[in-house]
C-alpha cells in the first residue's frame, strides 16, 4: 500500500521551508529534499517513477510541518495534497465540494 508524505521542515531565510516527500511502499522508502515549493511536483514525479508508483495507486497522503514551518509553504503543501487527493477519491455524484 503506497504511502506519500511531505515533510515541511523549519522555515529558513525570508520564510521559506525545504519539503522532504517520501514515498514508501512495502517494499523501500523514496525520499528527496527541495528548497522551493517550485520544484515539489516535479520532485514527487521523479520519485513515483523511480519507484515505479503510479499517482492513483497511492493509498494515503498525509503532511508533517514543523512548528516553525513557512505559512506560505503550508499552503502550496496543502493545496497539492487536496488536488492529488482529488484523483484519489473523487466527490460522489451529485454533490459539490
Amino acid at each position: 500500500m503506497p504511502k506519500l508524505i511531505f515533510k515541511i521542515q523549519k522555515a529558513k531565510e525570508h520564510g521559506r521551508s525545504s519539503i522532504e516527500v517520501i514515498v514508501s511502499d512495502n517494499k523501500k522508502i523514496y525520499k528527496k529534499t527541495t528548497e522551493s515549493t517550485d520544484n515539489v511536483l516535479s520532485t514527487l514525479d521523479t520519485l513515483l517513477k523511480s519507484a515505479k508508483i503510479k499517482v492513483e495507486s497511492l493509498k494515503d497522503i498525509k503532511i508533517e510541518t514543523h512548528k516553525e514551518a513557512g505559512l506560505t509553504s503550508l499552503r502550496i503543501i496543502k493545496s497539492i495534497t487536496k488536488a492529488l487527493s482529488f484523483s484519489l477519491y473523487p466527490p460522489k455524484a451529485g454533490k459539490l465540494t
